[in-house]
């Protein structure tokens, strides 16, 4: 949070100051026991990027979640940048199958975003 703190305190007097912040975050409600495994076995095969910085820019992950609907809610709402950013961005985890990212959105756009006071954004015409 320091570092969203120091750089909205560096932009310049009327700029933009959205800020949005990631995450990746898999509800495994209704799927079966091998797809379950398969999401946990990805997701930890990507947990030591959240150890260090990574690339040039010294990225910072967040770990993923893997759970319920409701875990993920629970973590969601103790993030405490969460609470300081204008937008959270779910961000899905690579190489699943179609029917998998389908399930992930629907149940952000009908279950977690409403539970975080969120809503998606308004889809264009």
């Amino acid at each position: 949070m320091q570092h969203l703190q120091a750089y909205r305190a560096a932009l310049p007097v009327g700029s933009a100051r959205r800020v949005a912040v990631g995450r990746v975050r898999v509800p495994t409600e209704g799927v079966d026991a091998a797809t379950r495994q398969r999401i946990e076995a990805f997701s930890a095969q990507r947990h030591a990027r959240t150890l260090a910085p990574q690339g040039p820019r010294r990225t910072m992950f967040a770990p993923d979640v893997v759970g319920s609907t409701a875990q993920i809610i629970a973590r969601l709402q103790a993030d405490p940048l969460l609470q300081q950013v204008d937008e959270l961005r779910v961000e899905l985890p690579y190489e699943l199958p179609e029917q998998d990212y389908r399930r992930i959105l629907t149940t952000v756009i009908e279950d977690i975003a409403p539970a975080l006071g969120r809503r998606a954004p308004a889809q264009a015409a």
